[in-house]
Formats: structure tokens, C-alpha cells, sequence
């Protein structure tokens, strides 16, 4: 496993922000995100992202965004989901609408923050149980968000896109 700069262990790194931006506008219109120190990278390169400062709020908009024709992404940390969950539930499932989900894996590592390691541990059993597609980054690198697009804008499903911490350049 590769190591960053303060010899920490990190997933090996797939493309940059600015490339995993870039080919997430080829699919997206509309852009919602919480910052996370994974997601950082890309968050400049994504021109009218509206910041949001709950999981949920980014949630109900990019609802009305879907509704109003466009093609949403959501990005967030994976602790970010479980507030999310009631909300894309009740909307996006309830009336089977798309949207792709950018969910970094926080917590996965040893050495990640202590209040991470419950989420890095839960995230995909979780994302599991949902049904949902759920798309590893780091195995399908930036054609997989193409594969992500299908899914959310062509079956009108609700598609993860797991990130681990490396995958991008933080």
C-alpha cells in the first residue's frame, strides 16, 4: 500500500481532482457537496457546486434540481450518510429518481481519526442493505462514473461511487 507525505498508509491514487471533476461534468449539471478533506481537491473544479451545510438540506436540493431536469451529484464522507439516508429515501427512492452519490470512505484506515472508525466500518454493509448500485472507485477508476451516469440517469436509481482515502490527490 502506498504511503503520503507523513508516511501514513493510503489507498493507491486513480486519477486527480481535476480529472475526477472534469469527468464528473460529463455526465452531471448540478453539483451539492459537505466538505471533506477527500473531496477538497475536487470541489474547485466543480463551477456552481452549491455548499451545503447538512447532508440532509444537499439532499432535498438536489431533489428539486432532479425534478426541475437536472442531473444531480451529491459528494460527502461516509458520515454524512447516515443522516442523509432518511431523506434520499424518502425522495429519490420514493419516486425513483436518479441521482449519482459521491461517498468518500472515511475511517477505513488505522490511523484515520477515532470518530471515523465506526463509519469506515459501517459504510458499505450499510450502502449493502440499500440495494443501491455501488460503484468502487478505486477498481473501476473514472469509467466507472461513466457506469455511475447509466445507472442514475438512464434507470433513474440512486448509484455510490465509493472513494478511498488516496484515490484522489488531497
Amino acid at each position: 500500500m502506498p504511503v503520503d507525505a507523513r508516511g501514513r498508509e493510503i489507498y493507491p491514487q486513480v486519477a486527480d481532482s481535476r480529472s475526477f471533476a472534469a469527468e464528473l461534468q460529463r455526465y452531471c449539471d448540478w453539483f451539492s457537496a459537505v466538505p471533506d478533506s477527500v473531496i477538497r481537491g475536487v470541489l474547485p473544479h466543480l463551477p456552481g457546486c452549491e455548499f451545503a451545510p447538512r447532508e440532509n438540506h444537499a439532499v432535498g436540493m438536489a431533489f428539486g434540481a432532479r425534478i426541475a431536469g437536472k442531473k444531480p451529484c451529491l459528494l460527502m464522507q461516509n458520515s454524512g450518510l447516515g443522516l442523509a439516508l432518511d431523506a434520499l429515501l424518502g425522495l429519490f427512492d420514493l419516486y425513483h429518481q436518479g441521482l449519482l452519490l459521491v461517498v468518500s470512505n472515511r475511517g477505513e484506515l488505522a490511523w484515520e481519526e477515532i470518530q471515523h472508525q465506526d463509519w469506515g466500518q459501517l459504510t458499505l454493509p450499510l450502502l449493502h442493505q440499500t440495494g443501491w448500485p455501488i460503484i468502487d472507485y478505486q477498481e473501476e477508476g473514472l469509467a466507472g462514473l461513466s457506469r455511475a451516469a447509466e445507472f442514475a440517469f438512464h434507470q433513474n436509481k440512486i448509484v455510490v461511487v465509493i472513494l478511498h482515502r488516496g484515490n484522489l490527490d488531497e
